[in-house]
């Protein structure tokens, strides 16, 4: 063989590994797991850390660590343990609300919409997601596989109560999740969603990401992550569409979004709006940046929150305190 081509292949060869390796740091830096070791609250460099002392969130903060509640467990279909907090009401109501946190996130961060939802007599499940506090994972899948550990945990609200009426409500990841699981074959039991900030797919929101945050061209950094994904965690990044899994859903959804996200752009909002199959609402949050709609304008959001769900369940008597 000549020495000419042999450099060539070595070259290649070099190329290649180079390649590859940048993609698994691309994938391990979105996709590795974020349980925390220091679980201080709200999330050290998150939105929530900013606005930590939001009087919304204090509020929900105190509520969690003041209102009984258990911890409960599921195994997912590949075998991870998965954890989440249950809110039991005493008002004995057979509604359900199932609050979905976003990445880098924990369920406790969810704590001031899961008191809205108690408040007005609802049981609340808070799940840690897939590599995500308490739940175990080696990686994050964006929603993707999370869609149907939701299953399951409607499934085991059901099974117990199978008169539930449930809805599931999810911010940024979490509202993926909500999207993406409503395009499952869902129990009448699922009465409607709340999708707040979502993404249209893990694919387009990491070409997002790789051009307004990382600064390098997705052609390139994209395959090679998609290809560890595809992997180590079981599908490629094109695979976790949102707007496909929409495309299938018979929940009716409530789609909210900030006009001033600059981290899931409000560009994502027409594309799930037009995608969902389901009976549909939508409402722009004015002035919100990304995951702050509840926080910076509670009584508005809230208002708009329970005149959608007031149209598939009948609210119980409110908890006052």
């Amino acid at each position: 063989m000549p020495a000419g081509l042999i450099i060539t292949l070595i070259v290649i060869g070099i190329l290649l590994v180079l390649w590859l390796a940048f993609g698994y740091v691309f994938f391990h830096i979105a996709l590795g797991s974020k349980k925390r070791e220091d679980n201080t609250i709200p999330c050290k460099g998150s939105l929530f850390e900013r606005n930590a002392d939001n009087p919304v969130l204090i509020a929900g903060y105190k509520w969690y660590d003041k209102t009984y509640h258990q911890y409960v467990t599921t195994k997912s279909r590949s075998g991870v343990n998965l954890h989440a907090a249950e809110f039991r009401n005493p008002s004995n109501s057979n509604t359900w609300a199932i609050v979905i946190h976003g990445w880098t996130n924990v369920h406790r961060e969810m704590s001031s919409y899961a008191m809205e939802y108690y408040r007005r007599g609802f049981n609340v499940l808070l799940p840690d997601l897939r590599g995500h506090g308490d739940s175990e994972s080696k990686y994050v899948t964006m929603g993707w596989l999370d869609r149907l550990d939701i299953v399951d945990w409607i499934r085991s609200i059901i099974a117990e109560n199978p008169n539930a009426k449930i809805i599931l409500h999810g911010v940024s990841m979490g509202s993926a999740t909500t999207m993406m699981t409503t395009g499952e074959h869902l129990p009448h039991n699922v009465v409607c969603a709340v999708a707040d900030c979502g993404f249209s797919g893990v694919k387009d929101i990491f070409v997002d990401q790789c051009i307004r945050k990382y600064h390098v061209p997705p052609k390139f950094a994209l395959p090679p992550a998609s290809l560890w994904c595809k992997i180590l965690n079981g599908f490629f990044f094109g695979e976790a569409s949102t707007l496909t899994q929409l495309k299938k859903s018979k929940t009716p959804t409530l789609f909210i979004h900030g006009d001033k996200d600059n981290f899931v752009l409000i560009e994502n909002l027409p594309k799930v709006y037009k995608a969902c199959a389901a009976p549909k609402a939508k409402y722009i949050v004015h002035g919100a940046e990304h995951a702050v709609s509840s926080h910076w304008y509670h009584e508005e959001y809230w208002s708009k929150v329970n005149a959608f769900v007031n149209q598939y369940v009948v609210p119980a008597q409110p908890i006052t305190e």
